[in-house]
């Protein structure tokens, strides 16, 4: 099945701070044309507006958008953007959407563990005297961390840490301080444990400058760093802009739903509303490319890695 992605094929040097904004995103007056936004859109909702705009797209997107697929039960359109006099460079520019729910208002780490129902994972029953609640410590390892701005070198609370397996999931928020913990079942873990972190929720003022979040990033990380006190740096979200193209590669993409693979065609009819034997509701996903898939589910995932996890309350 052949997935489509986009690319940039005519990267624009105006600001987007200079556009004049409208109710699909800004209008341009160098080029005379509207710039769409797609950082406030899913894969769906921008392959729907490519459908309907041909092969006229200028647009503001997320280095995630554009390593993405886009989720088309018809992924057969064609979007080829002439070559023009629009533009000619790369903006790179702080972004992505502040949420305004706080997870860590105090110096109380929240910890959050999501394990699929169905899960078709078996673990070997340990012999111990302890009681069921009480794990011993080598069964577990505490993974320990600060997040720090890479360019303020200040803490950043409210980020989110989560532990990615095809079988469990586990988050954690930082506090105040930018520290974080999570006690990660050593059943869990190998050697190339796929750590995801996110900062959706992270609410930060800055003075004489336009500053919307940071770049969720993923790490592989080893059992032996999963030991050490984990320092990450926080880099401002990478924005592009100017005129959109699309390329085709021959991909499959594994889906898991609860541990258990599905029909990625499924999925994508799922994510369109159409009929389906992929249920959605209630339902969140992640998507990892080529080099995590393969850390998280092997060599079968190297064509990218859908995970399907339960709405949970925050």
């Amino acid at each position: 099945m052949k997935n489509k992605f986009l690319k940039l094929d005519n990267p624009c040097n105006e600001k987007w701070e200079n556009m004049k904004p409208n109710e699909k995103g800004n209008y341009c007056d160098l080029c005379s044309k509207n710039v769409i936004d797609f950082t406030q859109l899913n894969q769906v909702e921008i392959s729907e507006i490519i459908k309907k705009s041909g092969n006229r797209i200028c647009a503001r997107l997320t280095h995630s958008q554009l390593n993405s697929p886009l989720l088309n039960s018809q992924n057969n359109f064609d979007l080829n953007f002439p070559k023009s006099k629009v533009a000619a460079g790369l903006i790179l520019a702080t972004s992505l959407t502040i949420g305004q729910t706080s997870h860590a208002e105090n110096s109380m780490v929240k910890t959050e563990f999501v394990q699929n129902s169905n899960s078709k994972l078996e673990t070997k029953e340990l012999k111990s005297n302890t009681k069921p609640n009480e794990p011993k410590l080598e069964d577990t390892i505490i993974f320990n961390g600060q997040i720090t701005s890479k360019d303020l070198k200040k803490p950043v609370k409210n980020a989110k840490i989560t532990l990615v397996t095809s079988q469990k999931i586990l988050n954690a928020y930082t506090s105040t301080d930018g520290t974080f913990s999570i006690e990660i079942p050593a059943s869990l873990i190998d050697n190339d444990n796929v750590i995801r972190v996110s900062y959706y929720d992270v609410e930060e003022k800055r003075e004489n400058e336009t500053f919307f979040g940071y770049e969720t990033k993923d790490y592989i990380l080893t059992k032996e760093e999963l030991k050490t006190n984990f320092s990450i740096k926080a880099e401002p979200e990478v924005l592009y802009l100017g005129g959109i193209g699309a390329y085709s590669e021959k991909r499959k993409p594994i889906v898991l739903s609860n541990g258990v693979e599905i029909k990625y065609r499924e999925f994508v009819k799922a994510q369109m509303g159409e009929k389906s034997s992929c249920s959605l509701e209630n339902k969140d996903f992640m998507y990892f490319d080529s080099k995590f898939a393969i850390a998280i589910y092997g060599k079968k995932a190297e064509d990218g890695l859908y995970i399907l996890t339960n709405k949970t309350d925050e």
